[in-house]
């Protein structure tokens, strides 16, 4: 594993090459799994780099991610999310909070998928996607799709081996996928500062937040903008890095581990005034039905950076709580549904 100075690089080329040359790999698993799980520990976000996707699917998803905010604003208000029972389609925030569009994508399914699935008010949550409507959308679709399933295949690969570094059975996470992880994708636009920054406090992007997942698989472009914030509580920036995804750890590996990986305050300021900035995060998350195991060796807030009372981070799980064991599609049916994104109820962002 290489440092920079801004976040640790873990190269998975040794381990996916031998694995494609059909040896057993079992030493390059050992170091990738060890590699992932300190950057986790340490500071809960790193560069990926030799993953085992097609670069140019990766570029591909990029492009038409431009391609569709570039399109007019009666296409993409066309696939409001407002329209969706499974809150999936584009949005716009525009506050002191937040200030980008977005389109919410997840893994494609139906209602019908679930005859067999015991009723709960979170399948709600399960179903079709929008998709873009102008007459070259199609090509958006079948992009977004393949880089799902890549995505898919790359993070049951790194939860392997995690799991395995944390001394777990190799299936302790990716059990809980199941045929039907609740995989969610946002295809984002951070809109321009609307004047220099110089001039005035810049506009958030997104505000300091954890991701709620177990891992987060980010994609961007070369504007920058992505800061994280270090154990001491100091931001430091993200910068793009060529061929590269950018792995954070979710709070719910901090919860299953009882704080020994870091989920990582992040936030997003685009400091340009003539570029939007792209990027495209997908969330790793298990099944909606499946359960999140909080560990009680340590105390939940013990990877938390020191912030004070007005430096406030958008969590789910108000630090240092004691949790039992949940439905993961309850937790997203309050987070969506109920529009409770954080433990403070004064918070009011929408992430």
């Amino acid at each position: 594993m290489n440092t920079t100075p801004e976040l640790p690089i873990v190269d998975a080329s040794a381990y996916f090459a031998a694995r494609m040359r059909g040896q057993d790999a079992h030493a390059e698993a050992l170091t990738l799994g060890r590699e992932i799980k300190e950057a986790c520990h340490s500071v809960g976000m790193f560069y990926l780099v030799g993953y085992d996707i097609d670069q140019t699917l990766v570029d591909a998803v990029m492009h038409q991610t431009a391609k569709f905010f570039a399109s007019s604003q009666s296409d993409k208000e066309a696939i409001s999310i407002k329209n969706s029972p499974h809150f999936r389609g584009y949005g716009m925030l525009k506050n002191y909070r937040d200030w980008r569009e977005q389109i919410h994508i997840g893994v494609e399914s139906s209602q019908s998928d679930l005859k067999d699935i015991k009723d709960s008010p979170y399948w709600q949550l399960w179903g079709k996607n929008q998709w873009p409507v102008s007459a070259d959308a199609t090509e958006f679709k079948s992009c977004v799709l393949a880089y799902f399933e890549a995505v898919d295949c790359l993070a049951r690969s790194l939860l392997t081996l995690l799991a395995q570094a944390l001394d777990k059975p190799g299936d302790y996470f990716t059990e809980r996928m199941k045929d039907r992880p609740y995989l969610l994708m946002k295809a984002m636009s951070y809109l321009p500062q609307e004047r220099a920054i110089s001039d005035y406090s810049p506009q958030m992007g997104v505000t300091a937040h954890c991701d709620w997942s177990w891992l987060t698989f980010l994609i961007q472009d070369d504007v920058g903008g992505l800061e994280a914030q270090d154990i001491q509580g100091n931001w430091r920036k993200v910068n793009p890095l060529k061929n590269s995804i950018v792995v954070n750890t979710g709070e719910l590996l901090e919860i299953e581990t009882g704080g020994y990986l870091r989920a990582s305050p992040h936030r997003v300021i685009n400091e340009r005034i003539d570029r939007q900035r792209f990027s495209v995060p997908v969330f790793i998350n298990p099944a909606l039905d499946a359960k999140i195991l909080p560990s009680f060796d340590c105390n939940v807030s013990s990877g938390a950076a020191l912030v004070t009372s007005d430096a406030h981070v958008h969590k789910v799980i108000m630090p240092g709580a004691t949790l039992y064991s949940f439905a993961f599609g309850d937790s997203e049916f309050v987070r969506k549904v109920k529009g409770q994104w954080c433990y403070s109820y004064e918070c009011v962002s929408a992430l």
